[in-house]
This record gives structure tokens, C-alpha cells and sequence, in this order.
């Protein structure tokens, strides 16, 4: 496994569209101006295992309103935002695991948070190995009929 770690302005529209790609696979997400947050992240995070990329990373940017949102629905104070999924062809090999670890290394230091169904256990667990502590309550999703769970880093 390798990981590649780059700015948006950094990477060729190809990566740009294939990590929209996997956002909307994981279904998680509002559609609608979702190129452009996508490009106002931090750091795109690509996890590439044999000849193709497996799972994707972002440390976002959210905008004050969406993060102060997040934050009251869990009951608690807020902090960085990230997106993460990997493919389902590739879970089970480590490649969380490796996910969370480039995750860690381009955080470098700073603090995040990151949601995840609460049903989402493998998630949770990744979560918690890489020293992220579950924050306030399940919340429902904007996106559908299932809840979600907040989790940061440790400040």
C-alpha cells in the first residue's frame, strides 16, 4: 500500500473527479457543491494498493454553519472536519487502518473531527486505534434514515 497526501490545487483533475467518486459511493454526503468543498479541503488523502486507488481521505474546511451544526445535533463544543471511505472491494486488507495512520500523519499534529453511521462498528473501531474519542449523541442524518455518531481527535 502507498499513500499519496496533496493539496486540492495539487492534484490533476483525474484525482479530483476520482475522489468525488468514492465521496458519493459512501453515500454520505450532499451532492450538491460537493467539487467545490472538495477543493477548499486541506489535504485529499489517496491510499492506492496494487494498481488502483482503494480509499480516500480529506481533512476538510467545513464552513462555520455546517461544522457549529454538526457540533450542537452531538451536544458538544467543535473542531476540524474529514472525509473518509474506502472501497468495498478493498476493506478487510488493513487498508483502514493505513487510512487512519495517513490521516494522523497529514493532521500533523492538529486537531479533527470526523462522522460515521452509528451503525458503522469496523468505522468506530478504526476510529478509536487512531485515538479518536467519541463525542455527545447519535444524531439523524440530513441524508437519509440513519443516525450518526461524532468522533474527534484529542486536543
Amino acid at each position: 500500500m502507498r499513500e499519496l497526501i496533496k493539496a486540492p490545487q495539487d492534484c490533476s483533475q483525474e484525482e479530483l473527479l476520482l475522489f468525488e467518486k468514492f465521496v458519493m459511493e459512501g453515500g454520505e454526503v450532499q451532492s450538491q457543491g460537493l467539487s467545490g468543498r472538495i477543493k477548499f479541503a486541506h489535504r485529499l488523502i489517496f491510499i492506492h494498493l496494487n494498481d488502483g486507488c482503494v480509499a480516500i481521505g480529506a481533512l476538510k474546511c467545513p464552513n462555520a454553519a455546517y461544522k457549529k451544526r454538526v457540533f450542537q445535533k452531538s451536544g458538544v463544543p467543535n473542531d476540524e472536519s474529514s472525509y473518509l471511505y474506502t472501497s468495498p472491494k478493498s476493506r478487510g486488507q488493513g487498508v483502514g487502518s493505513f487510512l487512519m495512520k495517513s490521516v494522523s500523519k497529514a493532521l500533523n499534529g492538529n486537531s479533527c473531527y470526523a462522522t460515521t453511521r452509528e451503525n458503522n462498528s469496523i468505522m468506530h473501531h478504526l476510529f478509536e486505534k487512531a485515538s479518536f474519542l467519541r463525542l455527545g449523541e447519535a444524531y439523524k442524518s440530513d441524508q437519509g434514515d440513519y443516525y450518526l455518531g461524532l468522533f474527534a481527535t484529542k486536543s
